[in-house]
């Protein structure tokens, strides 16, 4: 494991790297959630190390954070981070490059898959935002809102908090930048293989991934979404998804 490797200047574009013990010449990026505001790759270092003992090189993106940075900033570094982790001189095939990102990693996921093909595999990816906020015009956002507002209800406590986190990190809602964030709306057949994991009754409404699904499938898109019982988001559901999500990669990325 190599850590804090820079693909760029500031302090959070940085890279930690898990290598194999036996290759199998694949590499997959972990892009991690946390609403654009926070979050760390450091935080996901045991499903990262899981990922490089199935044969993968492994890297996990640290990107910059809303509020300091805002829309289109972090996917802006995973672009970057992309570029620069093909032009190094790790060895694993440039042509075998799988993406996994969770929640809002998923969402940076499909939108980088959008414009080169990469299989991506996402958890809890959020979608169709401008719906939503059209949806929930009377909804306060907060970060915790069962402090901040004194909310008791879980749906009312996640629209709180989702509402935060895309105003944060868009600095406004306006249709633009809600439609713009969103590879719901840019979908084309240059979406590579996809694997959708949500949650039955999640903080992302499981009607947006359906959604997905059904533009993706207009353009002739390899895509399957597989729905997780019960209420966990993203990461919360890691041992449920990861053996189906090593089994897509293995798929995609074979020699």
């Amino acid at each position: 494991m190599t850590t804090e490797i820079a693909y760029g200047t500031d302090a959070l574009q940085r890279a930690d790297l898990y290598f194999p013990v036996q290759a199998n010449g694949a590499a997959l990026v972990f892009i991690h959630g946390g609403g654009w505001f926070r979050g760390d790759k450091g935080r996901d270092s045991e499903l990262a190390t899981a990922l490089a003992a199935a044969g993968y090189l492994v890297a996990a993106v640290n990107y910059r954070l809303a509020p300091a940075a805002l829309f289109p900033a972090a996917q802006n570094d995973l672009t970057n981070f992309l570029t620069w982790f093909k032009a190094s001189d790790y060895e694993f095939d440039r042509q075998r490059i799988g993406l996994l990102g969770a929640s809002v990693g998923g969402t940076m996921a499909l939108t980088a898959s959008l414009a080169a093909g990469y299989p991506v595999v996402t958890w809890s990816a959020i979608l169709d935002l401008s719906n939503w906020i059209d949806q929930h015009q009377a909804v306060i956002a907060a970060l915790a809102g069962d402090q901040e507002l004194g909310l008791t209800d879980r749906h009312a406590i996640h629209d709180a908090f989702y509402k935060y986190f895309v105003q944060t990190y868009l600095g406004d809602l306006s249709q633009e930048k809600l439609i713009a964030v969103d590879p719901l709306f840019h979908l084309t057949n240059t979406l590579g293989p996809t694997l959708l994991f949500n949650g039955a009754n999640e903080l992302q409404p499981l009607s947006a991934a359906l959604q997905f699904v059904d533009r993706a499938a207009a353009f002739d898109r390899d895509i399957t979404l597989h729905v997780v019982p019960g209420t966990g988001h993203a990461r919360d559901y890691t041992e449920f998804a990861l053996p189906s999500t090593l089994r897509f990669f293995g798929e995609h990325l074979a020699k």
